[in-house]
């Protein structure tokens, strides 16, 4: 075993005491793709003050760090870390950090041990590699970034916020006030006789004013602010007691940090008033950046946990302790999923679209966790919730979201259930409602009451891609025909079962003669031997057709129209080319 020592590293006039790296800082710097967390029974503000390398199987003599507050790397444990925690323990030591290699079940014993010895579990992610984790743990450890005067430092740079919003309001002869993307007030300059009634309720409130909110929403202000660089002008709206404002989004590259809103009051605001506020954005970058490094450690850390246990990978009594949800608290998962957009919606629009489904979720007193995925925001609602509060909520983020971001997402409500334990539950039956939406063609937000002919069917057509024996069958071999003859009968058995039988309304969806369609399903009975007379069998085909999907059919379609001349049908547009012909009048079929 090796120990590293900060004090006899090129640290010199500093003590581990002085300024002490925390599990926060740790967590932080080395990111949540790096290192995940299974057991902080102390909290992220534990300092760890030095560093010792375990190599080899850990066993009873194994002892830990020579001092307390140390880190234990278990190089080498595997997923066995029983002894490695036990050891830590009794060394004093903060945590350990062992390597994820398996499916996750010894790393939650781990954590389940980690908590009962008050040790720290960090899992190095499997691909990730020891020998640059020490370099980087060893450099944090040398140029000592915890935050341990960050507690002065966060209190000094919001003083700077308040002199901020003080000077700038003398220059542009205005009120300011700064605030943060959840619309929570960091600082304001100092209330004045000509300040109108929505400033003083947000300085009262702390926050913005839920009316006046929803009113720049309808104006499009929010979505102005946040998708451009431009100070954004905000007409006064008299009947709510708001005067004009001009506001700035304060921005580190795509990551929104806060805004600076500038009311004018009984006087007009100064003529460079726009490139004041531009130029006092660009300054607060700085402050707001640093405000509180522990607590954006703290906020990844909360993603991450929220993540995990939406898939159930995680100690639900870990992760409700620090996302601080208490035991027994319900909650509902909604998806609003972005995927129809994908072709011009980016990370930053994403971002956009969860800090604006947060804000509008906080404006009505709703506490929600979020995070992000491939083209979606998933949120979870946290405390008691009846369906139709749920709809209400998830029809005011859609309209949030689009306003933030330019489209209208797909929004599946997932039921409330009791604690966050059966949190997977909720999402899946929320992700089956958005499958079931995009099926549709419909965006809009619904549960699964709403969809669940269509939900039941998708569950049903997995059960059929899933068993070769539940394939086969005349849609098979239909499409098998259609493949090698370039024929398209498949796509005519699903029109006329979609038409209930309808030969004139399916004639219609495919565009072709009455007769030419009975013809057609004559050539699938003989080739397939389908009867459509008996129920079952429509039943069954028409389930077939379902698991299929309707993409599969459009592509087969097109590969059909690209390998052929297309013959025009009675109307004088293309038709489907087919190989084989009418009988009588020998046009294609």
């Amino acid at each position: 075993m090796s120990d590293h020592n900060p004090e006899n590293s090129g640290a010199a006039g500093q003590t581990g005491a002085d300024a002490p790296v925390t599990l926060a800082t740790v967590v932080d710097c080395l990111g949540p793709g790096t290192v995940a967390m299974w057991a902080a029974p102390h909290g992220l503000g534990v300092p760890v003050r030095t560093l010792a390398v375990h190599e080899g199987p850990a066993g009873p003599g194994h002892s830990g760090p020579d001092r307390p507050g140390g880190l234990l790397l278990g190089i080498g444990t595997g997923g066995e870390a029983r002894e490695l925690i036990r050891a830590a323990a009794g060394s004093g030591a903060s945590a350990v950090i062992v390597k994820n290699g398996g499916d996750g079940t010894g790393l939650r014993d781990a954590g389940t041990l980690g908590t009962e010895h008050g040790v720290a579990v960090l899992a190095l992610a499997a691909d990730q590699d020891w020998t640059d984790l020490i370099g980087r743990l060893r450099a944090l450890l040398a140029v000592r970034m915890g935050p341990g005067t960050g507690r002065a430092a966060m209190f000094g740079r919001r003083h700077d916020l308040v002199s901020l919003a003080n000077s700038l309001s003398r220059l542009v002869n205005g009120s300011v006030m700064i605030f943060t993307p959840g619309q929570e007030l960091l600082a304001a300059s100092r209330l004045g006789p000509g300040d109108d009634e929505m400033r003083r309720a947000a300085v009262l409130d702390q926050h913005g004013p839920v009316g006046y909110r929803a009113r720049l929403v309808e104006l499009g202000v929010y979505r102005r602010l946040w998708s451009g660089s431009e100070v954004v002008d905000v007409a006064a709206v008299p009947e709510m007691g708001a005067g004009r404002r001009i506001a700035a989004a304060v921005r580190a590259g795509t990551e929104n940090l806060g805004s600076i809103w500038v009311a004018e009051g009984a006087e007009p605001l100064a003529g460079n008033a726009t490139v004041l506020l531009a130029e006092a954005a660009t300054v607060a970058v700085g402050v707001l950046l640093g405000l509180d490094q522990e607590e954006v450690a703290r906020r990844r850390l909360d993603e991450e946990l929220f993540g995990r246990a939406l898939l159930g990978d995680v100690d639900p009594r870990l992760a409700a302790s620090h996302l601080a949800v208490e035991p027994g608290t319900p909650v509902s998962v909604m998806i609003a999923d972005l995927s129809s957009h994908d072709a011009r919606l980016g990370a930053a629009d994403l971002y956009r679209a969860r800090e604006e489904a947060l804000r509008h979720l906080a404006g009505y007193r709703w506490r929600a966790l979020a995070t992000t995925g491939p083209s979606r925001v998933v949120l979870a609602l946290v405390g008691p919730a009846d369906r139709d509060g749920m709809r209400r909520a998830a029809d005011g983020v859609g309209a949030a979201v689009a306003e933030a971001v330019g489209a209208r997402p797909r929004i599946g409500i997932g039921p409330c259930v009791p604690h966050l334990g059966e949190l997977p539950a909720s999402r899946m039956e929320a992700e089956l409602v958005v499958r079931a939406l995009a099926r549709r063609g419909e965006v809009r937000s619904a549960c699964l009451e709403d969809v669940r002919g269509t939900a039941n069917l998708l569950l049903l057509g997995e059960a059929v891609t899933a068993d070769r024996r539940l394939q086969d069958g005349p849609v098979h071999r239909l499409r098998a025909h259609d493949q090698r003859r370039g024929t398209a009968y498949t796509e005519t058995l699903a029109a006329y079962l979609d038409a209930f039988g309808d030969t004139a309304a399916a004639s219609r969806e495919l565009n072709v003669h009455t007769n030419t369609l009975r013809y057609r399903l004559g050539r699938i009975r003989e080739l397939t031997g389908l009867d459509l007379g008996d129920p079952y069998e429509r039943l069954n085909a028409a389930v077939q057709l379902f698991a299929l999907g309707p993409d599969v059919l459009v592509v087969e379609h097109e590969k059909i129209l690209k390998t052929s001349s297309p013959p025009t049908n009675r109307g004088g547009t293309p038709g489907l080319h087919t190989t084989d012909h009418h009988p009588v009048t020998g046009t294609g079929l």
